[in-house]
């Protein structure tokens, strides 16, 4: 049975010559959230772009107790330690692909926050920004410069550099979002966009223990042809389309148990890594794509 779904059914499909997406069921999920209830998915079967069900006009009650993965726990322990160095990894490769150290840079949707402080390490901490739906910044970034992402507006124009790191697949309307987030660039800024891929190799063998599922909190399920739609479609330009891989075996593992995510679980994700990356890499199917956009 065909499913529909009020915005993504009027959205222009990435590969239907103008038709909108075409979707089927790919089945039930458990909903993370406890919030919800019943949750399922449903894909296009030319793009690949997938979406959550049943829709949800704003989700910003999915993360009102910070207790999602989203926000990591405030801990300083070996956990913390480990993601610290993880994240400095991270920001070292993204100034790598954007060739130039940017001004001023805004993390839009920095939940924990953590990625933010260790990019800030590798700039001067004054040009960096973090956002997010609550008032007040998360702890790690307590010493950096942040807002309320309902006080975007406000910032519009204002940075060399945005980056939204897996927060497009966190909305039912993904184009209106990335309106939102572009506008907040200045003209012949960049914007890094990373969403995860819903063709990893990883999809089909971990089913929906796969991390990156993760309903009701994951909304758009993007196909690489899908992203770029919605990037060319706002009028950015790409600049550079790669492949990420993301480590995601530790919470795969702990799903597939039906267990939290816990440091046992990390340890074990750090040890399989080598193995995620090889699978990705021979595969072609990356657990994450980034693409690197200028406004025009």
């Amino acid at each position: 049975m065909i499913q529909t779904h009020p915005v993504a059914n009027i959205r222009p499909c990435a590969r239907g010559n103008g038709e909108p997406c075409s979707f089927t069921p790919l089945g039930r999920f458990a909903d993370k959230s406890g919030k919800v209830g019943e949750v399922s998915v449903i894909r296009c079967a030319r793009c690949g772009m997938g979406v959550s069900m049943p829709p949800l006009a704003d989700v910003a009650f999915l993360y009102d107790d910070r207790e999602s993965q989203d926000f990591q726990p405030d801990a300083r322990g070996l956990a913390h330690r480990i993601k610290d160095i993880a994240f400095r990894s991270q920001a070292r490769t993204l100034l790598r692909q954007l060739g130039t150290a940017p001004g001023s840079v805004l993390d839009f949707g920095c939940g924990s926050g953590q990625f933010t402080r260790c990019f800030s390490e590798l700039l001067p901490a004054s040009s960096v920004t973090g956002a997010d739906f609550h008032p007040d910044p998360p702890v790690e970034l307590n010493d950096l410069r942040y807002f309320s992402i309902g006080t975007a507006p406000a910032h519009a124009g204002e940075f060399d550099l945005v980056t939204a790191f897996h927060v497009l697949e966190h909305d039912d309307d993904p184009d209106a979002l990335l309106d939102r987030i572009a506008a907040l660039a200045a003209p012949g800024g960049r914007l890094v966009l990373e969403v995860p891929n819903i063709d990893c190799f990883w999809t089909g063998l971990l089913g929906p223990a796969w991390d990156a599922w993760y309903l009701p909190f994951h909304r758009t399920h993007f196909s690489r042809p899908a992203l770029r739609a919605l990037i060319e479609r706002r009028g950015l330009i790409v600049e550079q389309d790669l492949d990420i891989c993301v480590p995601t075996m530790g919470r795969s593992l702990a799903n597939a148990f039906g267990q939290p995510n816990s440091l046992a679980f990390l340890l074990a994700g750090i040890l399989l890594h080598p193995l995620q990356w090889l699978g990705e890499k021979l595969s072609g199917r990356p657990s994450a794509i980034r693409i690197i956009a200028r406004k025009s």
